[in-house]
């Protein structure tokens, strides 16, 4: 690897960011880094591109988001709806995340970043956490109650930090791996962790000042004599003075009892040490001028800040020339073309010409009756359904198997009408399963017929309709395979819902194929094990695009979810109806959808806003 100072307008090419929206995510994070962060920009110029643009977008995403905790009012008051925007955010991070994309371009930096080399989430969740105490005030009583709010806060930021500059060196393990196979060095990584943030609590006592907060412990202020309230009056006493040495020296201890693990890769001892020593300095210019630390945060010495610097950048370009590690990283856009089984498969590039084709409305109901009108934040994105019971309700009208399956048929289309109708973006279909091929032949000839007519039929009607098609190739008629993939092909630019057939489907399998697809490239050299994530996993699935279930229904009265996408349903909402199938209309449909816009979703956290709940219809939306 070339010595990583290069141009800022290389920076982005070298790290293989190209688009344009993502680049200026980037650029907005490095932006807030190099404004707010100064030795973490200063060190970030001593690591090549790649890991430059990362320590960027997490750098900048956190202080963007601390940003928003801390907004101001016009008149220098603390913003009364800074919590509801800071919720917002978090939010809308989490949605993002789960689909592996940005809505903005500091979201989209910061989960670029988090696929591309595989950063675990949990940091941020607990990140989060403490914004959130930053909005209402936080107070330590006690040195363990900061110690252990710094371990469990503060801590897994730096280490996510510290483990790209590990698999720079050359080192796969997670820092709490290597820390727990060595002795004294988890102890070792918190001391440092916590001279660094003892360091931030005095060099921004003033901004928390500002907002009628004292970052140190309680204990320590009444140890050194220093009431609450001189701080927050802002009045110099020697006490106060002598408790700024004394935090700044015991601070400085810890960074001088933190050795650098030997294993390092050269040129990421440099930026280490010179971090180090930028943060002493730091502490040096903070013991000069304690009284200074009430009115403004103390700025580090340029001379001295550049004696340590240009030294470092010498020996970092250096030691990058003649120990280059290839880093490479597991782009999150990389997704495995469609194989001839069927499995995998990359969203199409849509033709703006075939987009322009017209489209019609779906036809109303029989009844009149319209959908709901949902708040869009309420609205669920993805509605997968098991369409059972068409065989017991045949049974129970005293009709053949088969008439049940037909009427099931023409329930599917009116509930894809019903789709298109209330404006859902994703609709899944459980057809066939993998163990389905155990009815009788009489079934399966009819299922073979009928699900293949109701998707023509759905295609021939001109709706914004785009049909995707999971599962395996394998037994199924040569005419349901050329129907099924001739729909995709005449739908692939329609922009409306987007309606994937589950069609010789089966969950395990599914998730089996997509391991055993992952494992061939790795072992081709095709794809780093070490860089594989969620996210680069599910592009191996059947229908990579699909996002997330947000709501799973089942109709029929059993309940269970039948190996029915088991990897996109993690999180949805479930739905058990008594209703079977062939009874169901898009009315159901809408009915559910309200449900589950009434329901809290936590994804394993906590409300912190009350939901929203969604108006109802004002008309019956459902046949129970």
């Amino acid at each position: 690897m070339r010595s990583p100072f290069v141009p800022a307008t290389s920076v982005y090419q070298r790290s293989g960011i190209n688009d344009a929206a993502l680049r200026r995510g980037y650029e907005a994070c490095r932006c807030a880094t190099r404004a707010t962060g100064e030795i973490e920009y200063a060190v970030s110029l001593l690591l090549p591109p790649p890991l430059r643009t990362a320590t960027w977008a997490l750098y900048g995403a956190v202080r963007a988001v601390d940003d928003l905790a801390d907004a101001v009012g016009p008149a220098g008051e603390l913003d009364p709806g800074r919590a509801g925007r800071l919720e917002a955010w978090i939010s809308a991070f989490e949605a993002d995340l789960r689909d592996g994309r940005g809505s903005d371009p500091v979201r989209q930096a910061l989960i670029h970043t988090m696929l591309t080399w595989n950063l675990p989430p949990g940091f941020l969740h607990t990140l989060f956490e403490e914004l959130r105490q930053d909005v209402n005030g936080r107070q330590f009583a006690t040195w363990q109650e900061w110690r252990r709010y710094n371990n469990l806060i503060n801590t897994p930021l730096v280490l996510r930090a510290g483990s790209l500059l590990l698999r720079a060196a050359g080192l796969p393990a997670e820092p709490e791996a290597l820390a727990a196979g060595v002795p004294d060095a988890a102890v070792a990584w918190q001391t440092a962790v916590e001279a660094i943030y003892l360091t931030d609590a005095l060099v921004d006592l003033s901004a928390d000042l500002d907002r009628g907060h004292v970052a140190l412990p309680q204990e320590a202020l009444e140890e050194a004599g220093v009431p609450r309230a001189d701080l927050l009056a802002r009045r110099s006493t020697p006490a106060f003075e002598d408790l700024v040495r004394d935090l700044a020296g015991r601070a400085r201890a810890w960074l001088d009892r933190t050795p650098l693990p030997p294993v390092l890769h050269p040129a990421v001892g440099v930026a280490l040490g010179a971090y180090t020593d930028l943060y002493r300095l730091r502490l040096k210019a903070t013991a000069d001028v304690p009284a200074a630390l009430l009115h403004h945060r103390p700025a580090l010495p340029r001379s001295a800040r550049l004696r340590l610097l240009l030294p470092a950048r010498a020996k970092a370009a250096l030691a990058w020339a003649l120990f280059p590690f290839p880093i490479r990283p597991c782009p999150p856009q990389l997704v495995p073309a469609r194989t001839p089984d069927g499995l995998g498969g990359t969203e199409e590039k849509r033709s703006p010409v075939a987009q322009r084709h017209p489209t019609v409305a779906p036809p109303p109901h029989p009844s009149g009756v319209r959908p709901p009108q949902l708040p869009g934040e309420v609205m669920p994105r993805h509605v997968a359904i098991v369409m059972d019971g068409n065989g017991r309700w045949a049974t129970a009208h005293g009709l053949p198997r088969t008439d049940g399956h037909r009427q099931g048929a023409r329930a599917f289309v009116d509930v894809v009408h019903g789709a298109l109708e209330i404006g859902l973006k994703y609709l899944t279909v459980y057809a066939f399963s993998t163990e389905n091929w155990k009815r009788p032949a009489d079934e399966l000839q009819t299922l073979m017929y009928e699900i293949p007519r109701a998707v023509r039929g759905l295609v021939d009607e001109r709706l914004d309709l785009r049909v995707r098609w999971a599962g395996a190739r394998s037994r199924l008629p040569v005419d349901a395979i050329e129907q099924l993939l001739e729909s995709e092909r005449t739908t692939r630019d329609r922009t409306g819902l987007t309606l994937t057939m589950c069609v010789n489907y089966g969950g395990r399998a599914e998730i089996t194929a997509a391991a055993a697809k992952l494992a061939r490239e790795a072992v081709a050299g095709k794809v780093d094990p070490g860089s594989i994530s969620e996210h680069a996993f599910a592009g191996y699935l059947h229908v990579p695009e699909l996002p997330d279930v947000d709501l799973l229904l089942r109709t029929g009265g059993d309940q269970r979810t039948s190996n029915f996408l088991p990897w996109q349903s993690t999180y949805a909402e479930l739905l058990f109806l008594d209703t079977p199938w062939p009874d169901v209309d898009r009315r159901t449909l809408w009915h559910a959808i309200e449900q589950c816009a009434h329901r809290t979703r936590r994804y394993g956290s906590v409300p912190r806003i009350p939901a929203q709940h969604a108006p109802k219809s004002g008309q019956e939306a459902a046949t129970t």
